[in-house]
């Protein structure tokens, strides 16, 4: 008689039971959400109907947006989006590069080092007077600011990646006469790429707040400048509009960011649900 063959072991999330618990589990956490939030807004609107010059209450919003979301809101929202990703566009390769180089090669990261990390503990806002002398209170100034916020943890992360790859793989791949490309392409780089999301997590935020606070001092356009328009004026649910869009658009780019983590380092995502 022939040697009995195993069968194949079903895995518990494929089967009805997996499954069915698994469902469970989501429909319980987003109750959950979905309560938090409907209590949320009950509150708010309780309490902002008592108190509406503080804090406006939601229907009041929806009735704002209403009137200024497409004439108003919406294009300004365009040009500060624009100034954020030509910003990113150009801080994500150079963060990157300059991170990787400083990693590899010892007498780049002594000449640079002190310079990026002082740099990076200086705030942004203050650089913003000698930045409209430079470059005026256009789009130049906008993407500048969203650069210099975003490149530096770019680089600081990509540097700690790059610097920190387990010697034994390094070693493996040279026991195996790979090249220095073939190193970098095959270990560093799957090693590192984690820590380059996590920079680019930082950098996002960074390059959000920067931008919005770039058009809130020294510009004539953007989500930033209705923001204080309606504040000057005490416009509070206009206010919250533009407050509540530029949220909702800052967790559609950082969803946006992690589902990218997850496709490309499958090997290092965690649930984010």
């Amino acid at each position: 008689m022939g040697a009995a063959t195993a069968a194949p072991v079903a895995d518990a999330s494929s089967t009805p039971r997996g499954r069915s618990l698994a469902d469970r589990i989501w429909t319980r956490r987003n109750g959950l959400r979905v309560l938090s939030l409907v209590t949320v807004f009950l509150v708010w609107e309780i309490w902002g109907r008592a108190n509406p010059f503080f804090a406006s209450y939601p229907t009041a919003i929806l009735g704002a947006s209403g009137r200024i979301l497409l004439p108003e809101v919406l294009p300004a929202l365009t040009t500060t989006v624009w100034a954020l990703l030509v910003g990113m566009a150009i801080s994500i390769p150079i963060g990157v590069m300059f991170g990787f180089a400083m990693a590899r090669f010892r007498l780049i990261e002594i000449a640079l080092l002190p310079y990026m990390n002082a740099i990076y503990a200086t705030p942004r806002i203050a650089l913003i007077p000698v930045l409209v002398l430079w470059l005026g209170i256009g789009f130049e100034l906008r993407v500048t600011i969203v650069a210099l916020g975003a490149v530096f943890p770019i680089i600081i992360n990509s540097y700690a990646g790059a610097k920190h790859v387990d010697e034994e793989l390094l070693d493996t791949g040279r026991a195996f006469m790979a090249s220095e490309r073939q190193l970098l392409r095959t270990i560093v780089l799957p090693a590192t790429t984690p820590f380059v999301f996590a920079g680019l997590r930082i950098g996002l935020g960074r390059g959000i707040s920067g931008v919005i606070v770039a058009e809130m001092t020294a510009a004539l356009t953007g989500i930033g400048r209705i923001l204080i328009s309606h504040a000057k004026y005490l416009q509070i649910a206009e206010l919250f509009v533009g407050i509540m869009v530029l949220g909702l658009f800052s967790l559609v780019l950082f969803d946006l960011l992690n589902r990218s983590q997850r496709r490309l380092t499958p090997w290092a995502a965690t649930d984010g649900t």
